[in-house]
């Protein structure tokens, strides 16, 4: 209880801004249990995000106050000035850098993205999500960027900055695949290698800008080549040994039973359309995200001699078909399930299912069955953490996860929509 007899359970109610910070201000920790600490915590994100929405809204109002000082009226410009954001870097001891950013974070979402603002002052989304849909929708016109906004709000606030992302890049595809792949080959002409010493005394070494379809072939065979070597008996860790075969293949070494380097397979997420050449609906490379069709189809024509595996989707997402390309469809329960769930099923958690394990709901020892319907993908932390102390898991429909949390909060996870 806080001391003005506001419940726990009715902060939900409470928007953010002064009645919301009123309620904060008489809580008394000690008096909470676990439950509701949990509830205090997403209240105070709300308000935290009223307060930054403030924030921006008042920065960006600054910028167009003409010079002056204590004593100036209340006046404004109608164009914000050239060195505005050095006013915020002085006032709040930013560099040059945060101050820019910020100054331009607020100017994209009050002018461009409204609706965006909006959201982050009602607590509906967190700052970092607020910049996803700016630098996600940035390449668009402000009236389509505002449409794949209005688009993705309404689910913004349940999904991670890693799943929104994801989401936005199908949906910017989408908007214009035409322009989406001119963007796209602009990009391609700064591809480039990075590399340097790191602070630490190691090194970086990567490519950027790549081809998708190219990098994700390559990750996925430095991705096998550590696997196998894994499963050999390799007591290195899955990430030092992919480092190392990356190093290994580009200094022209072989593999340390020298055998030559295996070719690697990627797993193709492709509406059917798409796949019969009738649409230019985005394609996912899974573990990589939404890809133009035309990348898709490259990618498809590209893997028909090696080993890898498709999952073709409706209009909805629904999967309606998985398996080798070259053969008819797997009826494989393990593929089916891997196919539906695409990624971990604990929330927000977006490890690919080829990465994960796959779990029985109900345990097998209690009499759970190696069906679709009790069995799901789990990332190995994700599965450790499902048998932890005070947590359930339960499977109500086939592809639906409800997750029961140790100090009492329940969170569903339904079947994985197209990314």
């Amino acid at each position: 209880m806080f001391e003005d007899r506001v419940a726990v359970d009715e902060l939900t109610q409470v928007p953010p801004g002064a009645g919301l910070a009123a309620a904060l201000a008489h809580l008394d920790r000690s008096m909470l249990n676990g439950f509701e600490l949990v509830e205090v915590v997403k209240a105070i994100a709300r308000q935290v995000a009223h307060y930054q929405a403030e924030l921006l809204a008042t920065a960006w109002e600054s910028a167009h106050c003409p010079p002056g000082d204590e004593t100036s009226p209340p006046e404004r410009t109608d164009h914000p000035d050239e060195y505005a954001a050095e006013e915020i870097r002085f006032a709040l001891t930013l560099t040059r850098r945060a101050a820019d950013t910020l100054m331009g974070l607020a100017g994209q979402l009050v002018e461009r993205l409204p609706a965006a603002h909006d959201a982050l002052r009602s607590g509906q989304i967190d700052l970092a999500k607020a910049r996803v849909l700016d630098e996600e929708t940035a390449a668009l016109p402000p009236p389509a960027a505002r449409h794949v906004v209005d688009l993705v709000l309404p689910a913004a606030g349940g999904l991670t900055t890693g799943q929104l992302r994801s989401r936005l890049r199908r949906l910017v595809i989408a908007a214009d695949p035409g322009a989406a792949a001119a963007r796209q080959r602009e990009a391609l002409t700064r591809r480039h290698l990075e590399h340097g010493l790191d602070p630490d005394g190691t090194a970086t070494l990567a490519g950027r800008h790549l081809p998708p379809d190219r990098a994700a072939t390559a990750a996925a065979r430095i991705d096998a080549l550590a696997r196998a070597a894994k499963q050999a008996g390799d007591g290195r860790t899955l990430d030092e040994l992919r480092a190392d075969f990356y190093l290994d293949i580009l200094n022209g070494d072989r593999t340390p039973t020298g055998r030559p380097l295996p070719a690697g397979g990627v797993e193709l997420v492709v509406p059917l359309s798409t796949l019969a050449g009738w649409s230019e609906q985005p394609g996912e490379i899974k573990g990589w995200g939404p890809v133009l069709a035309e990348i898709a189809a490259k990618v498809a024509d590209q893997q028909r001699d090696r080993s890898w595996r498709y999952t073709v989707a409706d209009g909805s997402g629904t999967v309606t078909a998985h398996g080798p390309l070259r053969r008819r469809p797997a009826a494989g329960v393990a593929g089916l399930v891997r196919a539906r769930d695409r990624t971990c099923r604990a929330p927000g958690c977006r490890a690919p299912a080829h990465t994960a394990d796959l779990d029985h709901t109900v345990a097998w020892e209690r009499g759970g069955p190696t069906t679709p319907a009790n069995l799901g993908v789990l990332c190995r932390h994700c599965h450790r953490y499902k048998h932890s102390s005070g947590v359930t898991l339960t499977q109500p429909t086939p592809g639906t996860f409800v997750w029961h949390t140790r100090l009492g909060h329940t969170y569903t996870t339904g079947p994985a929509p197209p990314t």
